[in-house]
């Protein structure tokens, strides 16, 4: 009683404006502890928004109390009229510093309940699930942008945004932003907001248009609340067509969307955001549409990527210093390297220069770090493969892709738990993504749950059947598991589905050995050999078939020509006949492994 006396002693002395300053410092203090509550134990977005109410309403009660106790005090002193004297004795048992004070301690009691109660009781007992996951109004899906003209140059600029738009939106660490594969499902839909964000597990949607016409350029965006269809902002913007405001639209909606959910933006987010990677038109167009042909259905064969890669180049024709386009190119020549259509000595030294030229020219862009990562992954260089990897991922938490290529690393080092976390949660970024629920599925059957890579392979299937990439991992995890019946009418029919694709072959080259069917294996290796590649693949085939001679000169021909398809060997299940081989154990050595 004795503090409350004296403070209110204190507050009697001072001036209304003192008294102004005091409440306003001491609302800036509570705000930013609110911040730091809301962050740390992630609170509704409507929490900062109640406290905020709170303390708008104490204003004018500070302000009226301060005014008629100093108007009490003055005339206490001899000074005023009659009758305000008698105006003030009407309010001073109602404005007291007393009761100002007791309101205040209420008002915090109430915050309290509610923010605990939230806490303990909310999400446990109105939602669970993926609507528990949808509670935050954090978590958003960026709907494909809508192009009035119906030609490909046009799509392909509209498609642009709207990547460039997801880029930013992921690189927002409290945002939860889906990636691309999944939201591109939703290009023609008849679904409502509310479907989709169900499907998606967010809380929020965005939808958006583009329109180029001539050298003016139209975006409309929009943020709804999934729940009740309401508009949290929506904006439109007309402007001159030039790379310039193309950028500045893109960040403007992106810090604009950031606000509305309550997102907290870093200064370097700020400055990344801000960033203009190009000053060409032309140059943008090009790299567009090469990005569009890469990601577009289909894109993943030998001709579409040859296709991208010759945009990509005429883009840094056009600007030899936009960054995005010299890692749109390293991304391709991976692409290349990986899927056995370019061998390792053509393919990664291409790669390399252009992911080191883009990290030359910006280097805060993420996908050049992440295709650099798979280049010193390759050579063997796994520290410094992590350390772009995670410096990836720093730069775009939000990245289904940059997780799922640290995933891959993490195999070649055995960190099991962490791999597959990581492929989970790019999963969780991108969950209709077909591919990256086949990295979750193989992922899984590396790491010695074959059951569980068979289910997730099953699901795959079922979204959809006949992919050959499920069936690839359904007959290696049903073959690991014993069923070989099953699994090599998994991997017979991949091979149906994608003859062209080498891994398929080995594959199935494979399931046959480790059944026993010797001479149907040699069938289909002597297909495979005449290609000169897949050496890691021969390898691990000849083993399983006893000829462990011939398969470690597949291996020594492996390390000599492409070290980097041998990163993971010592985690490969598939090799299992080969790690009882002294001659294994040199070779682990050599790789760096052991």
């Amino acid at each position: 009683m004795l503090g409350l006396k004296a403070i209110i002693d204190k507050l009697q002395h001072h001036s209304v404006w003192q008294v102004l300053g005091v409440y306003l410092v001491g609302s800036w203090i509570a705000l930013q502890v609110v911040d730091v509550l809301n962050n740390t134990f992630d609170l509704p977005v409507w929490f900062p928004r109640f406290t905020l109410a709170l303390l708008a309403i104490g204003l004018p009660v500070v302000l009226v109390t301060s005014v008629v106790q100093r108007r009490l005090r003055e005339g206490a002193a001899g000074g005023g009229s009659e009758a305000e004297h008698t105006a003030i004795a009407g309010n001073v048992r109602v404005f007291t510093w007393s009761n100002a004070i007791l309101g205040g301690l209420v008002a915090f009691a109430l915050w309290g309940v509610v923010a605990t109660s939230w806490l303990f009781f909310g999400p446990a007992t109105l939602e669970s699930g993926a609507e528990a996951a949808a509670r935050d109004l954090r978590s958003v899906a960026v709907l494909p942008f809508v192009s009035v003209q119906t030609d490909e140059e046009s799509q392909a600029f509209a498609s642009g945004i709207h990547d460039d738009l997801l880029t930013q939106l992921s690189k927002i660490d409290s945002l939860k932003t889906i990636s691309r594969t999944s939201v591109m499902r939703y290009r023609d839909t008849q679904l409502g907001v509310r479907e989709i964000a169900s499907e998606l597990g967010v809380a929020t949607v965005v939808e958006g248009g583009v329109q180029r016409a001539g050298d003016h350029v139209r975006v409309s965006a929009q943020l709804i609340d999934a729940r009740d269809d309401s508009h949290l902002w929506g904006e439109t913007y007309n402007a001159e067509l030039t790379t310039a405001n193309i950028f500045a639209i893109q960040s403007d909606i992106s810090r604009r969307i950031a606000v509305a959910l309550s997102a907290r933006l870093t200064p370097e987010v700020e400055v990344r955001l801000a960033s203009r990677p190009t000053e060409s038109l032309q140059a943008y167009d090009l790299y567009t549409r090469g990005r569009y042909l890469h990601h577009k259905p289909g894109g993943g064969t030998e001709s579409a990527l040859g296709d991208a890669a010759q945009l990509f180049r005429q883009a840094i024709a056009a600007d030899p210093d936009f960054a995005p386009a010299y890692a749109g190119l390293a991304d391709i020549y991976l692409d290349l390297w990986s899927s056995g259509y370019m061998p390792a000595e053509q393919a990664l030294p291409e790669a390399r220069a252009a992911a080191e030229k883009a990290l030359a020219l910006d280097e805060t862009l993420a996908d050049a770090h992440t295709s650099l990562a798979d280049v010193f992954e390759s050579e063997l260089r796994l520290a410094d493969a992590e350390h772009h990897h995670l410096r990836a991922l720093q730069l775009n938490p939000g990245s289904a892709e940059a997780h799922r290529r640290y995933a891959r690393l993490l195999l070649d080092l055995g960190r099991f738990e962490e791999l597959v976390s990581e492929l989970r949660r790019a999963v969780e970024l991108d969950p209709l993504s077909i591919s990256y629920r086949l990295s979750l599925t193989s992922g899984l059957w590396f790491t010695g749950d074959y059951e569980g890579g068979i289910a997730e392979a099953r699901k795959i299937l079922e979204l959809e059947p006949g992919n050959p990439g499920a069936l690839y991992s359904l007959g290696f995890a049903s073959v690991l598991s014993g069923e070989h019946e099953q699994g090599i009418a998994a991997l017979q029919r991949a091979l149906e589905v994608r003859p062209e694709y080498p891994f398929n072959a080995t594959g199935l080259a494979w399931a046959y050995a480790r059944a026993g069917r010797r001479a149907e294996a040699l069938e289909v290796l002597e297909q495979v050999e005449v290609r000169g590649q897949m050496l890691k693949e021969l390898a691990i085939v000849y083993g399983e078939l006893g000829e462990l001679d011939r398969a470690f000169e597949y291996l020594e021909r492996a390390y000599a020509e492409d070290p980097g398809s041998l990163t993971y060997i010592n985690a490969d299940p598939t090799a299992d006949a080969l790690k009882a081989d002294p001659r294994f154990a040199v070779l682990l050595a050599r790789l760096g492994l052991q």
